[in-house]
């Protein structure tokens, strides 16, 4: 069974995520949305309490709660969704759809190419507050799907579903846990050092 929050966390996260999309808008942070069959709001609340989620089932310490009418908007390039076992940093994604892919916009929200800078990206997969579950899947594995290797870059392609350039990976390419996808990472001849630089 997939770990459950319990209704005093539900009702405590519902209302931060409330506070932080309110607050978000005073600094005229614009909503990114993929999915038009949600508001942006809603998809806050998702991937926000996804975040939340996964730090609980987890038992990895956060501040979220402590300054929300302070808040200040987070950007993937300064704030990092989670320092995970062996310190790697983890980007965490959400899908609410139950065959749904994890998916990073090539372009970020200041119109330039989007980086990889985690260790290692996490799809939450449900919906708030009833997540189902998490898969794992490292920078090296995104690395080799989308390096072209005659130019040595990163090139990015357009999903099928979503219609957007960006990186993404299906469910049955990721790994069921954290340590599974790490082997993996261990395995492979590329080194961090050598995909440094690329964007």
């Amino acid at each position: 069974m997939a770990y459950q929050l319990s209704p005093r966390k539900i009702k405590k996260i519902k209302k931060y995520c409330d506070a932080v999309y309110d607050n978000n808008r005073k600094f005229n942070v614009r909503d990114n949305i993929l999915d038009s069959n949600r508001t942006g709001k809603e998809i806050n609340l998702q991937g926000l309490g996804a975040e939340i989620w996964f730090k609980e089932k987890y038992d990895i310490p956060y501040t979220l709660f402590e300054d929300e009418e302070n808040f200040i908007p987070r950007t993937y390039k300064k704030d990092i969704d989670c320092i995970f076992k062996n310190g790697l940093k983890l980007e965490l994604k959400q899908t609410m759809y139950p065959k749904g892919c994890f998916f990073i916009a090539a372009i970020d929200h200041w119109h330039k190419p989007r980086k990889l800078i985690s260790d290692m990206y996490v799809l939450i997969v449900g919906s708030f507050p009833f997540y189902k579950k998490d898969l794992f899947i490292s920078k090296l594995d995104l690395v080799d799907k989308y390096l072209d290797r005659n130019t040595n870059r990163l090139c990015p392609t357009i999903h099928p579903k979503i219609g957007k350039a960006g990186y993404h990976m299906e469910q049955d390419e990721m790994y069921n846990s954290f340590e599974e996808a790490l082997e993996t990472d261990g395995r492979r001849t590329t080194t961090s050092e050598d995909t440094s630089t690329m964007s």
